[in-house]
């Protein structure tokens, strides 16, 4: 490995690090708590030494939202090599989210800028996100087939759901329970994606 390639990796690895030690931070205090001052104690470096690597704490979770939404992308992904069905992919998209917001609380927070996580946002979702969505609407049913403008407003009824039943989740206010929460979410997906089957 040559000096410069071996540089390359060890600021790679360093990015890494800070991300890492971020997410920790966020997972014990919560987002509204995370400073520079914090990740530096933690790492044993200066400020200066951060600000190398990322510019500002809003660069930080920036990075740290993108790598959450490229996880779920590849994670889409798998579930399009095995699954064929349209139907089914809209309920293992949703699946996905449910299993990565639990598994990743802190930051699916920051994706969302929920319990105290503030990252500035320029787009809502970004569109390889939504796309996977659109492609499936567009294969059961005719009309978002026909317009661009109803697949969005599917995929918005598609993303309330999933998102309002997560939020939901995350403060423990399911009325039935978080025992059947996943259930009655999953049977919340599924009748959705009835509703606009072939309509």
């Amino acid at each position: 490995m040559s000096v410069s390639e071996r540089r390359i990796k060890e600021r790679i690895e360093m990015q890494q690090h800070i991300l890492s030690t971020a997410r920790n931070i966020a997972a014990k205090d919560g987002w509204q708590n995370l400073t520079i001052r914090k990740i530096c104690d933690e790492i044993d470096y200066t400020a200066p030494v951060i600000y190398q690597y990322f510019e500002s704490k809003e660069k930080i979770l920036e990075n740290i939202r993108y790598d959450g939404l490229q996880q779920m992308k590849l994670t889409f992904e798998k579930i399009n090599s095995k699954t064929s069905n349209h139907e089914n992919r809209l309920i293992e998209y949703a699946s996905a989210w449910w299993k990565f917001a639990l598994k990743n609380s802190e930051i699916y927070q920051l994706m969302y800028n929920l319990q105290g996580a503030v990252c500035p946002i320029k787009d809502n979702l970004p569109i390889h996100i939504v796309e996977f969505y659109i492609n499936s609407f567009i294969e059961i049913n005719t009309k978002a087939k026909k317009s661009k403008t109803y697949s969005l407003e599917l995929c918005d009824n598609y993303i309330a759901i999933i998102h309002g039943f997560i939020a939901i989740r995350m403060v423990n206010k399911i009325k039935s329970g978080n025992e059947s929460a996943e259930k009655v979410y999953i049977n919340s997906i599924k009748r959705f994606i009835q509703s606009i089957k072939n309509n």
